[in-house]
């Protein structure tokens, strides 16, 4: 039975990250259920059947990434991401730099409370609208700014789905996470941001070109006023009770869902309109990995992981620096989710023997900044590439992806193991 589940498990992962034809939502569920049929059950393991689903998939998160996919949806059709793109545009009055400089900041504070995917898919056109008005390859500031989504989704619990897998398997709160990994994002944003600006080369007539944009009228592209306002007075108040949750013990799902149903009622939406902004390939794909994740758990594969580090336990720089460093290197390949969703059980089964309760932040750290390392990193790096390779009419090889992002991503990883040792030893 175990490696049926063994070979069931890496059969998944196997779909995730190599066949591309298929929806990784349905692979990944269709395997879920298949182990699910097993009924496997171990002593001090909950049974893996439907009746106890709700503990073996972690429906916070998926409350989470449902309401705020929702809230997106408003401010998406208000208009709000075309309005504070052009608005900035005409504040910077074509100046190239100071425009990079506040489109990356804007992207990364985005990224931090909002999905990165939707980040991503609302700031390319952008890009592409400057490099087309500019008459250059859109290709360094496309990568320049999948790097510094991911960079700006570290900073928070809701900033990545990497983060909110590892909140849940943690425990750790969004106080937590925006205290941690919240104050070294500034840091790793002015490393990443220097070394990618290197790649973007303009000369005095691109630069020329590119103030017919600040010419726009940013009222144009408000779709409807008041759902914009009330939307982002909504979504404010989610973010305010994100912070607060801790003090007034109310799950974070319950704050979106809260959040979004209050939209939904004030603007007269339905159900059957919410599911148009709402991503259900990765809602199902969460679900599949969860069970999963939890199934090898079950059969000790993750207690198996987990002992091979116990050598290091006496030496916390070497242990700390592997886990960093380590996930800095397999979650690119893994992708985050399904890489996290194996290895934070590890994490745990380590806190637990022992080992310091930072480690936590070791792997996010890594993780995080690693997701910049390949295209397989994180969705929205596979969504850019996609969009990026439409755009210009050439494949975005995997070696130019990486040449890319480890040379602005591995100083910000050296920079982050220095701060660690030095702040959480």
């Amino acid at each position: 039975m175990t490696l049926l589940v063994l070979f069931l498990a890496v059969l998944a992962y196997y779909f995730i990250i190599f066949v591309k034809n298929i929806e990784n939502s349905i692979t990944t569920l269709f395997f879920a259920i298949i182990i699910l049929l097993l009924k496997l059950h171990q002593p001090g393991f909950v049974e893996m059947n439907l009746r106890n689903f709700g503990y073996i998939v972690d429906f916070n998160t998926i409350g989470i990434l449902l309401g705020m996919m929702i809230v997106v949806g408003f401010l998406k059709k208000s208009g709000f991401f075309q309005y504070m793109i052009i608005k900035m545009l005409r504040f910077t009055r074509g100046n190239f730099d100071l425009m990079l400089l506040m489109l990356m900041i804007t992207v990364s504070v985005t990224s931090a409370f909002l999905d990165n995917v939707i980040t991503i898919l609302m700031t390319l056109p952008m890009i592409f609208l400057i490099a087309d008005t500019m008459e250059v390859d859109p290709t360094p500031m496309v990568l320049m700014t999948i790097f510094m989504d991911n960079v700006g989704g570290m900073a928070t619990l809701i900033g990545s789905p990497l983060n909110l897998v590892l909140g849940s398997i943690s425990g750790k709160s969004f106080n937590d996470f925006l205290t941690h990994t919240g104050v070294f994002t500034i840091i790793a944003f002015v490393i990443v941001y220097y070394l990618s600006k290197r790649w973007v080369k303009t000369g005095a007539s691109e630069i020329e070109k590119l103030k017919k944009l600040s010419e726009m009228d940013p009222e144009k592209a408000i779709e409807d006023k008041k759902m914009m306002k009330v939307s982002v007075i909504v979504f404010l108040f989610i973010v305010a009770g994100f912070m607060l949750h801790s003090l007034l013990e109310i799950e974070l799902s319950y704050i979106a869902l809260l959040g979004a149903l209050t939209l939904m009622i004030i603007f007269r939406s339905s159900f059957e309109k919410a599911s148009e902004d709402i991503d259900w390939d990765t809602l199902f794909f969460y679900m599949g990995l969860y069970t999963i994740s939890y199934s090898l758990e079950e059969i000790g594969v993750i207690q198996q992981m987990a002992q091979v580090l116990m050598p290091l336990k006496g030496s916390f720089i070497a242990y700390s620096m592997v886990i960093m460093w380590g996930a800095a290197f397999i979650i690119p390949f893994l992708s985050a989710v399904p890489g996290t969703l194996i290895l934070a059980p590890v994490l745990g089964y380590l806190v637990k023997a022992g080992f310091s309760k930072s480690i936590w932040w070791a792997y996010a750290f890594g993780a995080n900044l690693g997701t910049n390392f390949t295209p397989l990193g994180a969705v929205e790096n596979l969504i850019g590439v996609a969009m990026l390779e439409k755009q210009t009419g050439r494949k975005i090889g995997f070696g130019e992806f990486m040449k890319y992002g480890i040379r602005s991503t591995v100083p910000a990883i050296a920079v982050a193991s220095v701060w660690f040792l030095l702040f959480y030893r």
